[in-house]
């Protein structure tokens, strides 16, 4: 999940190199000073670069959970510390993923916490140090541990919809995996995303100066979306602008009865879920989190309408040759970082 951290919190004013300067042949000059929200200063971390990954696993610092508690108008949000066990399974999930994941986790993460009542599966966010170096934090919601992936999936799932007797959603993505896998891949990957700039960025409010100058993808994400939250018309649905999940946004704003036709847009679409064709972010973090599942785990994706007085529905996403070809691209890619 990527959130603007720009909007909703008061900014401090410190120095974007700290007094460095760019050195070039013309000459040196200095950069120059740039707001940045007070959960984007490392200081707020206690960040060691000699502290392994595991040592940044722990309780969530109690002026970061406050900044989180008012982002979210959520007075119940609640520190969880993971226990030794937790975190063995953290690192267990994250060498399933390509090696760059677990480089960029060990070299750029300041903390990755967890969050009781958290409004989603997890959120990944830019950190920068005085000098301008680039850094994230991760939340992830302590369910995810217990829980496993069909059951994380189909909370999400449900999210979307308005509940009606005799309506239900529910995602297949077999038990043999705790939800951890998908929020850590899906948030892993905007992870990369920050530090190696595989989409042409993560958020429009994300500062470009603290951008890696080239994105990574090719044309990827170019040729399937418009701009950042719309796709070209050719891989846009009907009903998609109405999409929203954990009640975030105002959500939610779909009417049960509207499912099939959803799914069925998505089916016709690039796009390997509800939440993947919100933004080329997103679309990015699904791919390769139903890449990861599907391809690697050997775990099913289906989702299943249940609609009173019909026939229930099946949707398979990750079968489509669309999605398909643009996995197979994007993971490469990331293979080679």
């Amino acid at each position: 999940m990527i959130k603007n951290i720009l909007k909703p919190l008061s900014f401090i004013l410190i120095p974007a190199l700290a007094g460095a300067v760019a050195c070039k042949k013309s000459g040196a000059h200095a950069v120059g000073r740039a707001e940045v929200p007070e959960m984007a200063m490392i200081e707020l971390y206690n960040y060691s670069p000699a502290s392994e990954l595991e040592e940044r696993m722990g309780k969530m610092p109690d002026r970061l959970l406050e900044i989180y508690r008012q982002m979210d108008g959520r007075k119940d949000y609640a520190a969880y510390e993971p226990s030794k066990a937790d975190k063995a399974l953290v690192v267990k999930y994250l060498r399933l993923l390509p090696p760059v994941f677990e480089r960029v986790f060990r070299e750029k993460c300041v903390g990755l916490y967890f969050v009781r009542g958290f409004a989603g599966n997890g959120m990944t966010s830019w950190v920068v140090d005085a000098k301008g170096r680039l850094y994230f934090h991760m939340v992830l919601n302590p369910d995810a541990l217990k829980n496993d992936l069909s059951a994380t999936l189909t909370e999400r799932e449900k999210s979307c919809f308005l509940p009606v007797p005799g309506g239900r959603v529910s995602v297949n993505a077999g038990k043999k995996y705790k939800g951890l896998a998908y929020a850590l891949f899906h948030e892993g990957s905007h992870a990369v995303d920050y530090i190696y700039r595989v989409t042409p960025f993560v958020e429009p409010d994300f500062p470009e100066r603290y951008r890696p100058p080239v994105p990574r993808s090719g044309n990827v994400f170019t040729r399937a979306w418009r701009n950042y939250s719309l796709p070209k018309p050719e891989n846009d649905y009907r009903l998609r602008g109405k999409i929203t999940f954990y009640g975030l946004g105002g959500g939610p704003k779909l009417a049960f009865s509207e499912a099939p036709e959803l799914y069925r847009g998505l089916a016709g679409s690039p796009f390997v879920s509800l939440y993947g064709s919100k933004s080329w972010a997103e679309d990015f973090a699904e791919l390769a989190a139903f890449d990861m599942i599907t391809r690697t785990l050997g775990q099913p994706y289906k989702i299943t309408l249940s609609v009173p007085v019909a026939r229930p529905l099946v949707f398979e996403p990750m079968r489509s040759s669309k999605a398909l070809i643009r996995a197979e691209k994007l993971m490469k890619r990331l293979e080679s970082l």
